[in-house]
């Protein structure tokens, strides 16, 4: 009679099969290794060569340059700020960027001027005032508060606020102060000048005044004569 396969009267569990069992009947064949690394060189040089293909532009673009209206200013300082205003009882950020004082090559006026670092959109801009209160903010020695009158929102009318600056370190904004009251000193010279103009200001405002108020009146007078 045949040994038994399966069962009790068979050794090893299953027979004679354990033995004769051979695992590479389901091995799966190999890759041709040597053919696929051929094929993926070739593919590599088909693409550098193309890559280096030259393509003429149908429109040439000439570069332009962009005036940023600090052309005839002198940098008297300069330093990574981020700004503030004191809007509505909290601080609210201005913009992240460089803050300058610049002084002014022919009228020697000195500004501070701070773009966006990203954007390079004004976030403050205006004359450095003599006597302007410039101190050290009470919750961080990096920074420094002051009330200026900014111009800094184009047609926006020039408004009086509480301006902060803070900066990367304590004795950067220290060197800002001591720059800053440099500034203010030097301007004192201009304060009779915007008095002045001022001056000029308000009497060519009074003279336009009266002049449309003359014209009213004469329209007025036309009008009524034309009714009789």
């Amino acid at each position: 009679a045949p040994p038994p396969v399966f069962g009790f009267g068979a050794t090893g569990g299953f027979g004679g099969a354990a033995a004769t069992f051979d695992p590479s009947v389901f091995a799966s064949a190999p890759k041709a290794a040597a053919a696929d690394e051929t094929d993926d060189a070739a593919d590599a040089a088909a693409a550098e060569a193309e890559c280096k293909a030259e393509f003429t532009p149908l429109v040439k673009l000439e570069k332009v340059e962009v005036a940023s209206g600090e052309e005839n200013e002198d940098v008297l300082f300069e330093a990574k700020s981020k700004s503030y205003r004191f809007i509505e009882g909290e601080w609210k950020e201005r913009g992240l960027g460089p803050i300058k004082l610049l002084k002014h090559k022919e009228t020697g006026k000195i500004r501070l001027l701070m773009r966006r670092e990203k954007t390079l959109k004004v976030c403050a801009n205006f004359h450095v005032k003599p006597g302007t209160k410039i101190e050290e903010h009470a919750g961080s020695e990096k920074a420094r508060v002051m009330v200026v009158v900014d111009c800094s929102d184009g047609d926006v009318r020039p408004t009086m606020v509480n301006m902060c600056c803070k900066f990367g370190s304590a004795e950067k904004a220290e060197l800002f102060q001591s720059e800053f009251e440099k500034a203010m000193e030097h301007m004192k010279q201009f304060e009779g000048e915007e008095s002045e103009a001022k001056k000029e200001g308000d009497e060519a405002a009074d003279a336009l005044a009266d002049d449309l108020a003359a014209k009213a009146d004469t329209k007025e007078e036309e009008e009524k004569k034309e009714e009789a």
